[in-house]
Protein backbone atom coordinates (compact mmCIF):
# COMPACT_ATOMS: atom_id res chain seq x y z
CA UNK A 1 0.00 0.00 0.00
CA UNK A 2 1.83 3.04 -1.08
CA UNK A 3 0.43 5.46 1.22
CA UNK A 4 3.69 8.08 1.63
CA UNK A 5 4.88 10.82 -0.62
CA UNK A 6 8.08 12.24 -0.65
CA UNK A 7 7.51 15.05 1.49
CA UNK A 8 6.24 13.05 4.00
CA UNK A 9 9.14 10.58 4.04
CA UNK A 10 11.80 13.20 3.45
CA UNK A 11 10.24 14.63 6.83
CA UNK A 12 10.66 10.67 8.32
CA UNK A 13 14.57 10.93 6.95
CA UNK A 14 15.27 14.36 8.94
CA UNK A 15 13.61 13.43 12.14
CA UNK A 16 15.84 9.78 12.17
CA UNK A 17 18.69 12.18 11.22
CA UNK A 18 18.42 14.54 14.03
CA UNK A 19 18.47 11.16 16.68
CA UNK A 20 21.70 10.38 14.82
CA UNK A 21 22.97 13.85 15.52
CA UNK A 22 21.42 13.93 19.40
CA UNK A 23 23.54 11.00 19.89
CA UNK A 24 27.00 11.99 18.16
CA UNK A 25 26.78 15.49 19.69
CA UNK A 26 24.91 15.71 23.00
CA UNK A 27 25.06 11.43 24.47
CA UNK A 28 27.38 8.93 26.05
CA UNK A 29 28.96 7.09 23.40
CA UNK A 30 28.53 3.31 23.55
CA UNK A 31 25.29 3.76 25.95
CA UNK A 32 22.58 1.33 24.51
CA UNK A 33 20.19 5.06 23.89
CA UNK A 34 23.34 6.27 21.90
CA UNK A 35 23.37 3.09 19.69
CA UNK A 36 19.73 3.47 19.17
CA UNK A 37 19.82 6.95 18.00
CA UNK A 38 22.78 6.53 15.64
CA UNK A 39 21.29 3.66 14.33
CA UNK A 40 17.97 4.93 13.70
CA UNK A 41 19.86 7.59 11.90
CA UNK A 42 21.19 5.39 9.23
CA UNK A 43 18.20 5.99 7.43
CA UNK A 44 18.22 9.15 5.94
CA UNK A 45 21.60 9.40 3.66
CA UNK A 46 20.49 6.78 1.53
CA UNK A 47 16.68 7.99 1.26
CA UNK A 48 17.94 11.47 0.32
CA UNK A 49 20.20 10.21 -1.97
CA UNK A 50 17.60 8.06 -3.39
CA UNK A 51 15.22 11.31 -4.09
CA UNK A 52 18.34 12.96 -4.88
CA UNK A 53 18.54 10.34 -8.29
CA UNK A 54 15.04 10.76 -8.52
CA UNK A 55 15.04 15.06 -8.47
CA UNK A 56 18.42 15.18 -10.77
CA UNK A 57 15.66 12.79 -13.90
CA UNK A 58 12.95 15.77 -13.24
CA UNK A 59 14.66 19.12 -12.16
CA UNK A 60 14.02 22.05 -14.76
CA UNK A 61 17.70 22.99 -13.86
CA UNK A 62 20.28 20.82 -12.84
CA UNK A 63 22.84 23.92 -12.95
CA UNK A 64 20.36 25.55 -10.27
CA UNK A 65 19.96 22.09 -8.39
CA UNK A 66 23.85 21.78 -8.18
CA UNK A 67 24.66 25.13 -7.23
CA UNK A 68 22.02 24.99 -4.39
CA UNK A 69 23.88 21.98 -3.07
CA UNK A 70 27.28 23.43 -3.04
CA UNK A 71 25.78 26.59 -1.63
CA UNK A 72 24.25 24.25 1.34
CA UNK A 73 27.19 22.49 1.99
CA UNK A 74 29.28 25.42 2.32
CA UNK A 75 26.65 27.12 4.90
CA UNK A 76 26.43 23.63 6.92
CA UNK A 77 30.30 22.82 7.08
CA UNK A 78 30.79 25.04 10.01
CA UNK A 79 27.75 24.31 12.21
CA UNK A 80 28.94 20.41 11.33
CA UNK A 81 32.63 20.64 12.22
CA UNK A 82 31.35 22.75 15.67
CA UNK A 83 28.70 19.91 16.44
CA UNK A 84 30.70 16.62 15.60
CA UNK A 85 34.03 18.06 16.68
CA UNK A 86 36.12 17.16 13.98
CA UNK A 87 36.70 18.14 10.31
CA UNK A 88 34.95 16.44 7.24
CA UNK A 89 32.95 17.54 4.65
CA UNK A 90 29.46 17.41 5.51
CA UNK A 91 26.71 15.35 3.64
CA UNK A 92 25.61 17.83 1.22
CA UNK A 93 29.00 17.95 0.20
CA UNK A 94 28.58 14.31 -0.69
CA UNK A 95 25.08 14.58 -2.33
CA UNK A 96 26.44 17.41 -4.37
CA UNK A 97 29.32 15.15 -5.40
CA UNK A 98 26.81 12.30 -6.05
CA UNK A 99 25.11 14.79 -8.31
CA UNK A 100 28.35 15.44 -10.43
CA UNK A 101 28.64 11.91 -10.63
CA UNK A 102 24.94 11.44 -12.39
CA UNK A 103 25.73 14.26 -14.65
CA UNK A 104 29.03 12.56 -16.03
CA UNK A 105 26.75 9.06 -16.42
CA UNK A 106 24.18 11.11 -18.11
CA UNK A 107 27.34 13.27 -21.03
CA UNK A 108 28.55 12.36 -23.70
CA UNK A 109 32.10 11.66 -22.60
CA UNK A 110 34.03 8.36 -23.78
CA UNK A 111 33.27 5.59 -21.58
CA UNK A 112 37.10 5.60 -20.34
CA UNK A 113 36.65 9.62 -19.37
CA UNK A 114 33.31 9.09 -17.62
CA UNK A 115 34.68 6.11 -15.77
CA UNK A 116 37.96 7.80 -15.03
CA UNK A 117 35.81 10.93 -13.60
CA UNK A 118 33.18 8.89 -12.06
CA UNK A 119 35.92 6.56 -9.58
CA UNK A 120 37.91 9.55 -8.78
CA UNK A 121 34.70 11.55 -7.51
CA UNK A 122 33.74 8.58 -5.15
CA UNK A 123 38.04 8.51 -4.12
CA UNK A 124 37.37 12.08 -2.85
CA UNK A 125 34.42 11.27 -0.71
CA UNK A 126 36.69 9.52 1.45
CA UNK A 127 37.09 12.78 3.04
CA UNK A 128 33.37 13.17 3.36
CA UNK A 129 29.95 11.71 5.79
CA UNK A 130 29.04 8.90 4.53
CA UNK A 131 32.42 8.13 2.66
CA UNK A 132 32.14 5.98 -0.56
CA UNK A 133 28.68 4.43 -0.09
CA UNK A 134 26.62 7.35 -1.06
CA UNK A 135 28.58 7.64 -4.35
CA UNK A 136 28.27 4.13 -4.84
CA UNK A 137 24.22 4.35 -4.26
CA UNK A 138 23.72 7.22 -6.26
CA UNK A 139 25.79 5.36 -8.87
CA UNK A 140 23.20 2.15 -8.46
CA UNK A 141 19.73 3.89 -8.22
CA UNK A 142 20.89 5.53 -11.78
CA UNK A 143 21.15 2.05 -13.22
CA UNK A 144 18.21 0.81 -11.65
CA UNK A 145 15.82 3.99 -12.06
CA UNK A 146 12.54 2.40 -12.57
CA UNK A 147 13.17 -0.73 -12.33
CA UNK A 148 12.03 -1.96 -8.94
CA UNK A 149 13.86 -5.43 -8.55
CA UNK A 150 16.74 -3.55 -9.78
CA UNK A 151 16.45 -1.09 -7.58
CA UNK A 152 15.81 -3.62 -4.62
CA UNK A 153 18.92 -5.46 -5.50
CA UNK A 154 20.88 -1.95 -5.45
CA UNK A 155 19.33 -1.37 -1.75
CA UNK A 156 20.89 -4.86 -0.78
CA UNK A 157 24.42 -3.92 -1.92
CA UNK A 158 24.04 -0.81 -0.36
CA UNK A 159 23.54 -2.87 3.01
CA UNK A 160 25.70 -5.04 2.55
CA UNK A 161 28.48 -2.86 1.53
CA UNK A 162 27.39 -0.66 4.77
CA UNK A 163 27.86 -3.94 6.91
CA UNK A 164 31.34 -4.75 5.86
CA UNK A 165 32.40 -1.43 6.54
CA UNK A 166 31.32 -1.12 9.27
CA UNK A 167 32.37 -4.29 11.05
CA UNK A 168 36.03 -3.31 11.38
CA UNK A 169 35.24 -0.33 13.32
CA UNK A 170 33.08 -2.04 15.61
CA UNK A 171 35.11 -4.39 16.29
CA UNK A 172 37.73 -1.63 17.02
CA UNK A 173 35.96 -0.67 19.83
CA UNK A 174 37.07 -3.55 21.29
CA UNK A 175 40.10 -4.76 20.18
CA UNK A 176 39.17 -7.76 18.32
CA UNK A 177 42.25 -8.72 16.14
CA UNK A 178 40.12 -10.44 13.90
CA UNK A 179 37.14 -7.89 12.77
CA UNK A 180 35.15 -9.94 10.70
CA UNK A 181 35.18 -13.31 13.21
CA UNK A 182 33.66 -11.27 16.18
CA UNK A 183 30.35 -11.51 17.00
CA UNK A 184 29.79 -8.69 18.89
CA UNK A 185 31.02 -6.28 15.67
CA UNK A 186 29.14 -8.73 12.92
CA UNK A 187 25.81 -8.14 15.17
CA UNK A 188 26.19 -4.19 16.05
CA UNK A 189 26.91 -3.61 12.39
CA UNK A 190 23.69 -5.45 11.63
CA UNK A 191 22.16 -2.79 13.56
CA UNK A 192 23.24 -0.20 11.47
CA UNK A 193 22.20 -1.49 8.14
CA UNK A 194 18.73 -1.82 9.87
CA UNK A 195 18.20 1.93 8.86
CA UNK A 196 19.40 1.31 5.02
CA UNK A 197 16.70 -1.60 5.05
CA UNK A 198 13.81 0.62 6.18
CA UNK A 199 14.77 2.98 3.77
CA UNK A 200 14.37 0.55 1.06
CA UNK A 201 11.11 -1.24 2.71
CA UNK A 202 10.10 2.63 2.56
CA UNK A 203 10.82 3.61 -0.71
CA UNK A 204 9.89 1.01 -2.75
CA UNK A 205 7.05 -0.53 -1.00
CA UNK A 206 5.46 2.61 0.54
CA UNK A 207 6.35 5.43 -1.75
CA UNK A 208 3.76 6.48 -4.08
CA UNK A 209 5.94 8.24 -6.47
CA UNK A 210 4.07 12.24 -5.76
CA UNK A 211 4.95 15.36 -3.66
CA UNK A 212 2.71 16.75 -1.51
CA UNK A 213 0.55 18.96 -3.03
CA UNK A 214 0.92 21.67 0.39
CA UNK A 215 3.44 23.93 1.05
CA UNK A 216 5.85 23.28 -1.92
CA UNK A 217 8.00 26.23 -1.59
CA UNK A 218 8.40 25.12 2.24
CA UNK A 219 9.01 21.66 1.59
CA UNK A 220 11.94 22.37 -1.28
CA UNK A 221 13.74 24.62 0.99
CA UNK A 222 13.06 22.75 4.81
CA UNK A 223 16.09 19.83 4.37
CA UNK A 224 18.44 22.77 3.62
CA UNK A 225 17.96 25.36 5.77
CA UNK A 226 17.09 22.45 9.06
CA UNK A 227 20.37 20.66 8.31
CA UNK A 228 22.80 23.35 8.97
CA UNK A 229 20.28 25.21 11.86
CA UNK A 230 19.75 21.78 13.74
CA UNK A 231 23.30 21.20 13.64
CA UNK A 232 23.88 24.75 14.98
CA UNK A 233 21.28 24.35 17.94
CA UNK A 234 23.14 21.28 19.27
CA UNK A 235 26.12 22.45 19.60
CA UNK A 236 24.61 25.24 21.39
CA UNK A 237 23.51 23.06 23.42
CA UNK A 238 26.25 21.06 24.08
CA UNK A 239 28.64 24.21 25.39
CA UNK A 240 26.32 26.06 27.36
CA UNK A 241 24.76 22.37 29.15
Amino acid sequence: MRILNRDQIKLLAIIAMTFNHIAHVLLVHGSVIYEVFEDIGYFTAVTMCFFLVEGYQYTRSKKEYAKRLFIFALISEIPYVLALGFFQLDVIFTLFICFLILCIMDSGLETWKKNLLITGLTLFTVICDWALILAIAAILFKKSESQPRKQAAAYGIIAALFWVLNVPGYAAQIHAPYPFLSGYAAVHSFYAVLGIIASGVITLRLYNGKKSEKYRIFNKWFFYIYYPAHLFVLWLIRITA
